[in-house]
């Protein structure tokens, strides 16, 4: 079942220390700001309007009563000319003077507001007054009984006639009007100006509170694009490995400084594990290297089983893996008391010659065999444990290092190795000078038990040569013997018989001498050592024609030298198959096959004899099955496989299978086991 991702949630954050909440504020101040100004240039910009408009409404206000009042007058005048002749034009004079008053009399609530020269607006009301006064006079004269004086009180008064009078009245309102003009156009200019000003301010608020925004925004950018920045180029730097580059320090709890605190710890957590895994590598590395050594020395302590072989392979490597320049051996005499200098490498006469024997209770080498751990000490010859004075005298050996030799428990001896420069060691490195330690031991234990059954089988192949001269050489001078007696004693009775003893005696010679001769073969066979198994079979095949009744094919396939012990394993086992033909088989035919390849070698012995019960003939303990335990035991010592096929009537098949990838160990050990 696919293993599903897990989402990781992370905690929200209050408005105030989030990221969020920080543009949002920056973005509501920008949008306070924008209104802000965008109401105080609606504001301003509506009172000047509002005052441009007033004013120009109140300069056509007061310029309608201004006209208005100029109107009525010269409406007076033309009415009052009219007076005379006309009746209706009483009225018109009096609406004129009703209009002009009202006119005169809504002028008159603005001056005060506007501030208009009061001296201007005296003079008009002085000069209606002197007109209004003419006109009345005008209106008092009785025309029935003055019919022409009206019309020329009217004209012809001089200065206080009415149409002077109602041209300086206008006169007057003109003037008047142009002061107001004057004023309302500077007001109205100011008023534009202010607009103007108002509109520059608006358009500057607008700039600045852009300008303010894009300032805000860019410090809001920065805030959040700047440590992102920094976390981006802390994260490519882990990419290609850098854990040792600083996360910057986000102050804050917002969800970048978060962020660069997830960073930070993580950045801890890659560098803790980095350390880790390095001292892992180091220490498989080392683990390696160790078991390196182990193996390398097991390899070339394992090439030979020569007793003498191993321990100068064993010195050598020794020296190799510790890197000194000094070594010896020294094994432990069977009475278990002291200890012989066995191998050396790089060492002086004078070391050798006071150093070749060692009793276990003094020196710090008898102190290594006693404790069976591996000693380590620094300037050597300043160590009172050390008593010879021709050891002290080679004082530049500065580092000493004793390593037991031990098998099945026991110490069987002990490798001393120096060195001109002090060296660093640890418990792991003694601890594996004590593992390789046991290596030699056991190396040394299999050389001795290869030597102790090198023996053994040397006594068991004298005993076998003692039988089978037993069985062979002596009958047959025993026959010689009798032969001769009985030849002398025919001499002297039956003279004529004794040729024919003589020619009996003379087989019988030539049978003992071949059959020593086949013996000394088997002994040792020249042929297997100076041209190889393929020769030595062969000569053995044409020696057993040369006197056995059978007759014998012998094929190779993949002809190459194997090593001495596969050779004289597969020599010693077609040698006894070979003697059990000849003594049980009866056979008449008998088929020879040798195949060797790069993974190892086969030996397959066939005859057409009378054959046997394979399995038990095994299973019994007397002299008859012998030769094929023998063979079996040979074969089982060199690693190999063993097959024999035989039934009464049948003939007998063996087959034996070597692998060239195992080193045989020598007859005796664990035959019979």
């Amino acid at each position: 079942m696919a293993k599903s991702n897990r989402l990781v949630r992370y905690a929200i954050l209050p408005l105030g220390k989030s990221l969020v909440g920080r543009i949002l504020v920056g973005f509501l101040i920008m949008a306070f700001l924008s209104l802000v100004v965008a109401l105080a240039g609606i504001y301003y910009t509506s009172q000047s309007n509002t005052k441009l408009v007033e004013l120009l409404e109140q300069d056509q206000q007061i310029t309608s009563y201004v006209r208005i009042m100029e109107r009525e007058t010269e409406r007076l005048n033309s009415s009052v000319r009219t007076y005379v002749t006309d009746s209706e034009a009483e009225k018109e004079v009096v609406t004129a003077i009703r209009d002009y008053e009202q006119a005169n009399a809504d002028l008159s609530k603005l001056v005060s507001t506007l501030q208009l020269p009061p001296e201007k607006y005296n003079a008009v009301k002085d000069i209606y007054a002197d007109y209004s006064e003419q006109i009345s006079y005008i209106l008092s004269i009785n025309v029935e009984d003055f019919p022409r004086a009206p019309t020329f009180l009217w004209e012809r008064r001089g200065p206080k006639s009415g149409p002077v009078l109602a041209d300086n009245l206008i006169q007057a309102i003109d003037d008047l009007l142009a002061v107001y003009h004057a004023q309302n156009l500077a007001q109205i200019n100011e008023a534009r100006n202010n607009n103007l000003s108002v509109t520059v301010v608006a358009l500057l608020l607008v700039t600045v509170a852009g300008l303010l925004a894009a300032f805000v925004t860019s410090l809001i950018t920065r805030s959040v694009t700047r440590p992102l920045r920094l976390l981006a180029g802390v994260a490519r730097a882990f990419r290609k490995g850098d854990l040792d580059v600083e996360v910057p320090v986000m102050r804050g709890e917002d969800e970048v400084a978060n962020l660069a605190g997830a960073m930070a710890s993580m950045a801890q957590n890659l560098r803790l594990s980095r350390q880790k895994l390095e001292n892992s590598l180091e220490e498989t590395s080392r683990r390696n290297k160790e078991l390196s050594a182990v193996n390398r020395v097991a390899a070339t302590i394992g090439q030979s089983l020569d007793l003498e072989v191993v321990l100068h392979d064993a010195l050598h490597q020794l020296m190799d893996v510790t890197e000194m320049e000094f070594g010896s051996i020294f094994l432990l005499e069977p009475d278990g008391q002291s200890l012989r200098l066995a191998a050396y490498h790089n060492q002086s006469e004078v070391f050798v010659r006071n150093y070749n024997r060692v009793p276990i209770t003094e020196q710090v080498t008898g102190e290594v065999a006693r404790t069976g751990e591996v000693l380590m000490i620094e300037n050597p010859m300043d160590d009172p444990r050390i008593i010879s004075e021709g050891l002290r005298a080679e004082n530049f050996k500065k580092f000493y290092l004793g390593v037991p030799f031990k098998s099945k428990g026991k110490v069987l001896g002990v490798a001393n190795l120096t060195s001109q420069q002090i060296r660093k060691l640890d418990q792991n490195d003694l601890e594996l000078l004590g593992a390789i330690g046991n290596q030699i031991g056991i190396a040394i234990d299999n050389a001795r038990l290869y030597q102790q059954a090198s023996e053994l089988a040397a006594v068991e192949e004298r005993n076998r040569l003692a039988r089978d001269l037993h069985d062979s050489v002596t009958q047959t001078l025993f026959s010689i013997t009798l032969t001769a007696e009985s030849a002398r004693a025919m001499y002297s009775r039956k003279p004529e018989k004794v040729e024919g003893q003589l020619d009996r005696l003379q087989n019988l010679a030539r049978g003992a001498l071949a059959e020593m001769r086949s013996l000394i073969f088997q002994l040792r066979p020249a042929a297997l050592q100076e041209q190889g198994l393929v020769a030595a079979l062969e000569k053995h095949i044409a020696a057993l024609k040369a006197k056995e009744p059978y007759e014998i094919d012998f094929q190779v396939k993949g002809e190459r030298r194997l090593s001495d012990e596969h050779e004289q394993t597969l020599y010693r086992i077609a040698q006894e198959a070979f003697n059990n033909i000849a003594k049980h088989s009866e056979a008449t035919h008998v088929w020879v096959t040798l195949e060797i390849d790069d993974k190892g070698a086969t030996l397959t012995i066939k005859d057409d004899g009378k054959g046997f019960e394979a399995v038990n003939v095994l299973n019994r303990k007397d002299r008859v099955s012998l030769g094929l335990t023998s063979m079996q035991e040979r074969t089982e010592l060199a690693g190999g496989s063993y097959i024999i096929e035989s039934t009464p009537g049948n003939g007998t098949c063996i087959c034996v299978s070597l692998p060239l990838s195992f080193a045989p160990l020598p007859v005796g050990m664990g035959i019979n086991k």
